[in-house]
């Protein structure tokens, strides 16, 4: 996949290893000539630290509505924008709603 940012890669549903791993690659975590095949374990393997930190921050990008996540813990960019707090009264406010 090219890498063209976050919101180019993650245009379609894709499965939580091949995002964790693009995300990866976008950080500059992985090089970009890396294959998938090569580090997919980490992402399989339970308590792998950085296949799963790059997954909770996927996850935490669709807790904020960046992304969108399915029941087959697939991700895609949401193609609306989201409705972001901008200030520290706005995230307490939605904490405390929540």
């Amino acid at each position: 996949m090219a890498t063209g940012g976050l919101r180019d890669v993650l245009a379609g549903w894709t499965d939580y290893d091949v995002a964790g791993f693009e995300l990866g690659k976008i950080l500059g975590v992985f090089p970009g000539d890396q294959s998938f095949g090569g580090v997919k374990r980490m992402f399989w393997m339970d308590g792998y630290p950085l296949g799963d930190m790059l997954v909770d921050v996927l996850d935490r990008m669709a807790e904020a509505g960046v992304l969108l996540k399915n029941e087959d813990l697939r991700y895609r960019w949401n193609p609306d924008e989201p409705n972001l707090p901008l200030t520290r009264d706005d995230i307490e406010k939605h904490e405390r709603s929540s």
